[in-house]
């Protein structure tokens, strides 16, 4: 695959959260940021900014760009630590950046997961594990990358591209999830439901604009 055809690891997400919502990102280009996005970006400030640091027998590098031709996937690893295995050989461990705690519709193991497979395209190199660090608590999450894990997350790098590749934006359907999505404005996923006609809408506006009865009325 061509570089110029590289994707963003952190659409994985997008996709696995809401196939649509990826959709209005790639094909439609339609962005619009909210709390949790701002507070995700301004979280990662620090993270990407490239470094490279020896810290006791481990090097930790920031910033570190992640590439797999296989997958078709690009992007920047927050953290990458280099710890020696039982051959003092350094085997790459991700760590990926979170603002909050774990949310149920979460697909950061995914994401984490593309990362350790760029590594493991890039350096030649197995990537077990890595871990997802949630700054509000200060804690990390470690992940095994299993079978299972991994083929997930290679199923949704080509889903990613065949999306784009068809111009292909899903239907809305709306979910208890899209409360907290970013563009929920645009997507709209309530009018859209079949059940949204216009002759449902009129009627929920002229019941809304009654006045409501009550015992005294009837009085």
């Amino acid at each position: 695959m061509n570089d110029d055809d590289l994707l963003p690891i952190r659409y994985l997400n997008d996709l696995l959260f809401c196939e649509r919502r990826a959709a209005l990102h790639l094909v439609e280009g339609i962005w619009c940021d909210n709390q949790y996005t701002t507070e995700g970006l301004l979280a990662h400030k620090r993270v990407d900014l490239p470094k490279n640091v020896i810290r006791k027998d481990q090097r930790h590098v920031t910033g570190m760009w992640l590439v797999s031709h296989r997958l078709g996937l690009i992007g920047k690893g927050d953290l990458i630590e280099f710890v020696p295995d039982e051959s003092d050989t350094p085997i790459p461990y991700p760590v990926d950046f979170k603002r909050g705690k774990r949310r149920r519709w979460d697909n950061n193991e995914a994401q984490l997961c593309a990362q350790a497979m760029c590594l493991e395209e890039m350096l030649d190199v197995a990537v077990p594990r890595g871990a997802i660090f949630h700054i509000k608590s200060q804690r990390r999450e470690e992940v095994t990358f299993n079978l299972e894990l991994r083929t997930k997350t290679a199923n949704a790098a080509a889903r990613l591209h065949e999306l784009l590749r068809r111009r292909e934006t899903p239907k809305a359907k709306y979910h208890r999830k899209c409360e907290g999505c970013s563009l929920l404005q645009w997507c709209m996923p309530k009018s859209l439901r079949p059940r949204a006609t216009a002759a449902n809408y009129l009627n929920r506006l002229l019941h809304d604009s009654l006045p409501e009865s009550n015992d005294s009325d009837q009085l």
